[in-house]
């Protein structure tokens, strides 16, 4: 067909072309491939992921801090060896169950010269020692048991210990007294900890009713804020680990 004429000084009407819908080609595969293909639910599942990840790491930061009561005495609580020593013996022990402290008591007793380091906050302090008094076993001589409040979990117990050791004279051995399942994610934090101070480390399994198993994710995660102290000086509590 002839084109219309236009008046002089007239602009040429553009062409219009034709937009090509785009078909949606169905995918062939299983149900999560499928979603996977999926933008919008990739980056979904990555976001829940790295939130999952990030709440694994911080769930100790989020647990309510242990109950609180009168506090042991000033001298109790500093309580470290004075002068020059020769490879002190130090035998430490998780208060938060009395039968572990009754444990390492004995085996403290064996030790002649050795520390006995009680870590736990004022309360498990109170109820370890009348726990140990009822029974028979506090020592009348206390100079060498150092009590230690601060550490809201295992991460924070070893690393305040290790806090404390600095501050003596010379390096030596570290017995750490615990529940048989508890032992090695004490122990794997521990030797992070204390790699390369001069520090050994090792371990001895209290008599106790409480074997509750320990999750391996548990300990990755210990092991991973371990690593985390040695680089940073901080465990990822936001509360400092300094329950009291």
């Amino acid at each position: 067909m002839p084109e219309e004429e236009r008046p002089p000084g007239a602009e040429r009407e553009p062409r219009r072309q034709r937009v090509r819908k785009k078909k949606n080609r169905q995918r062939e595969g299983s149900l999560l491939q499928r979603l996977w293909w999926n933008r919008k639910t990739r980056l979904g599942i990555l976001a829940l992921g790295v939130g999952g990840g990030l709440a694994w790491f911080f769930a100790p930061a989020w647990q309510g801090t242990r109950g609180t009561s009168p506090r042991p005495s000033r001298q109790a609580v500093t309580n470290v060896p004075r002068g020059p020593t020769t490879g002190p013996d130090v035998i430490s022990v998780f208060i938060e169950d009395p039968w572990r402290s009754q444990s390492a008591l004995l085996l403290w007793r064996d030790r002649p010269g050795a520390y006995l380091v009680l870590q736990g906050n004022a309360e498990y302090q109170a109820i370890t020692t009348n726990h140990l008094r009822n029974r028979q076993l506090w020592p009348r001589d206390t100079s060498r048991v150092v009590r230690l409040l601060p550490g809201c979990d295992t991460v924070g117990q070893v690393t305040h210990l290790a806090r404390l050791l600095q501050t003596w004279p010379q390096q030596g051995r570290i017995t750490i007294v615990t529940a048989p399942t508890h032992l090695d994610r004490t122990l794997a934090i521990s030797r992070i900890v204390y790699a390369g101070t001069g520090w050994q480390v090792d371990g001895s399994d209290a008599e106790t009713g409480d074997l509750r198993p320990e999750s391996q994710l548990r300990l990755w995660r210990d092991q991973l804020r371990a690593s985390l102290w040695r680089l940073t000086g901080w465990d990822g509590r936001l509360d400092g680990n300094d329950c009291v």
